[in-house]
């Protein structure tokens, strides 16, 4: 039974995420083959991630696994470690209080509302906040046990259970008493609230509290700090942002990386490029970026090509005689392509927050992933040159033939998706869902190495990554609340345009902006920090929004590639079990290139929105 309840997110979330599976995959069959829409499968599907999400954020908890800043956290003394971590999870305890009460709250608001189609109360997509946050409360408790056990807190876990049992039943008796956390009752400090919450929120995160639960406290002292009662009603995007069917098709996605790499599937992508340009001078660095181009197209994320194809293709390259520099560099480097070239996960997030057509998004990075496929497999030809690396033995026609067989049905992949996009016969959403049961069907019937079971496993997977995302996704949206009302935006905007004489200078001082921010946020949590901002910055100086999402996202992969905060530095050195220090030397030279590509489609943004408005018209 203990196995059972310290599971039960993983059992329950992956039973309904394979159920949001099989629910749209029987959406496309029935619209496009029976030409009869099942009219509930949206509303269903939609009320279910849900419920994935909010179980995903719960398994985060107890794996500890939500994204945090810790450059500044580990400079510290051990005792001041300590007690940082301390104040961290007592942050963590009020936020998943504040997360139930909010959902009691809203269920009992919503559940007059009807979801139409489903003909059920809407009060059933609020009572996953309200019930799920019982469960992340102990997840909590387990969590915390583990690091007290560790030595890296002050309090024992018996005084949070004891002050959650107090509150719990002091909400029973008095409902009241959680105004106690208006400070607005006890402090005039209402006109300088947004100053005061931003400042804390910074200082919070940037000492080592998770980033989507320093959102989460910094919102709520926000409200604390003038009208209290306005959160429970601004609280309702913790559950409205991912009421949202473009969202699901991120955790898809996430699964179609995930099978792909259980799958053997990215071995094959590999072996395809290695036949065509192990040959060439520098030919293993060219196969390492023509494998990330083409697995960019299956999974959409960088990270997942670093950690899928990374060991792969560093062992490859080892193999040949290449130093482990240019290895673990190259392979850093090539990742960036992924989020660049569709389907994309970042370019999902970015529509969802600036409200912009995904396809569009899709369609745009094209010619930005291509032009930063050339640009670094030329830098790779400067470096192999100079340090003089043989080439591979080239392939025969017939190997060539055998690797093209043997790769053929994983390379239809991107060519579903794609083209079922820009062709209209499915949404971006849908597109994710055929892209994993395209996925499957190889697995399964083709390659013959996925069985039912490693499908449940990667599922969950699946959505344990994804509720790192989505923690951040509904903390963002609750801060957004907050960025609105302090019009922090418009207030942005006018310091800009005081410097600024044109939307190229606003361009440069964004992309500055963003480099900086880069080298010590994380490229997803800075996603979500800075874009609800700027966009409205950049709608107000004339930027287009198709061009300002591509150029943010090739900006902010550099991010990933740059010290002290570079994830793709610290995936890949794990991977290719070489130093973080080895893979950042080798990746300094390959900054070069994608900031020069960057610069290029700056100064001529049509490069990048040609495209999407000669297909998709504007």
């Amino acid at each position: 039974m203990k196995k059972i309840f310290d599971k039960l997110e993983e059992y329950i979330g992956g039973a309904l995420f394979m159920g949001i599976f099989i629910i749209l995959v029987l959406q496309v069959f029935f619209r496009q083959v029976l030409h009869t829409p099942l009219v509930w499968s949206e509303e269903l599907s939609r009320l279910i991630f849900v419920w994935v999400a909010m179980l995903g954020i719960s398994i985060g908890i107890r794996k500890q696994s939500h994204i945090f800043i810790d450059f500044l956290f580990n400079k510290f003394s051990p005792m001041i470690q300590k007690i940082i971590f301390t104040l961290s999870q007592i942050i963590i305890f009020i936020c998943i209080i504040c997360m139930g009460w909010f959902g009691k709250f809203l269920t009992a608001k919503k559940w007059g509302f009807e979801i139409v189609t489903l003909h059920i109360s809407s009060g059933w997509l609020y009572l996953a906040l309200y019930l799920i946050s019982f469960l992340m409360m102990i997840r909590f408790f387990q969590a915390y046990e583990d690091n007290y056990k560790e030595r890296k807190v002050l309090i024992p876990t018996k005084v949070f259970m004891v002050a959650f049992v107090l509150i719990v039943a002091g909400l029973i008796i008095n409902p009241k008493m959680f105004k106690a956390l208006s400070l607005a009752q006890y402090f005039d400090l209402a006109d300088n609230a947004g100053t005061i919450s931003i400042i804390a929120w910074i200082a919070i995160m940037f000492v080592g509290v998770p980033v989507g639960w320093s959102l989460m406290i910094g919102t709520v002292l926000f409200f604390s700090l003038t009208r209290w009662n306005v959160a429970l009603f601004a609280s309702s995007k913790l559950v409205d942002s991912l009421n949202s069917f473009s969202l699901i098709s991120v955790p898809f996605f996430i699964l179609t990386g995930i099978l792909m790499n259980g799958g053997g599937i990215t071995e094959k992508i590999f072996n395809f490029a290695k036949a065509l340009l192990g040959h060439y001078t520098g030919g293993m660095a060219h196969v390492n970026v023509a494998a990330s181009l083409i697995f960019s197209g299956m999974s959409g994320s960088a990270i997942a090509d670093a950690g899928g194809l990374g060991q792969l293709e560093i062992k490859a390259m080892r193999d040949e005689g290449y130093d482990d520099d240019l290895c673990g560099g190259i392979t850093a480097a090539s990742c960036i392509i992924g989020p660049l070239v569709p389907p994309s996960i970042s370019m999902i997030i970015y529509g969802v927050i600036a409200n912009q057509s995904i396809a569009k998004l899709f369609l745009a990075g094209f010619v930005p992933g291509i032009l930063t496929t050339i640009a670094l497999m030329v830098m790779c030809y400067a470096i192999c040159k100079k340090r003089g690396y043989k080439k591979a033995k080239k392939a025969t026609f017939k190997e060539q033939v055998k690797c093209f067989k043997d790769s053929f049905w994983a390379l239809l992949t991107p060519v579903i998706i794609i083209g079922g996009i820009f062709t209209g016969k499915f949404t971006p959403t849908e597109a994710a869902i055929i892209a994993a049961a395209y996925s499957v069907f190889l697995g399964a019937f083709i390659y013959k190495e996925l069985t039912l079971k490693a499908f449940f496993e990667h599922c969950i997977e699946a959505m344990a990554v994804s509720g790192v995302t989505c923690l951040m996704i509904i903390t963002v949206t609750f801060f957004g609340d907050m960025i609105a009302r302090e019009q922090v935006a418009m207030k942005i905007a006018e310091v800009f345009m005081q410097y600024a004489n044109s939307p190229l200078t606003v361009l440069i001082m964004i992309n500055a902006l963003l480099f900086f921010l880069g080298m010590f946020i994380d490229a997803l949590a800075l996603q979500f920090l800075v874009l609800p901002m700027l966009v409205p910055v950049a709608a107000e100086v004339g930027i287009d929004l198709i061009f300002f999402g591509v150029m943010t996202t090739l900006n902010m992969m550099i991010g990933i590639l740059t010290p002290p905060m570079g994830m793709a530095l610290f995936v890949v050195a794990q991977v290719g079990k070489m130093s973080v220090t080895t893979v950042t030397k080798g990746v300094l030279p390959f900054l070069i290139p994608i900031f020069l590509t960057l610069v290029f489609i700056t100064v001529f943004p049509q490069v990048v929105t040609f495209l999407p408005y000669l297909i998709l018209g504007k």
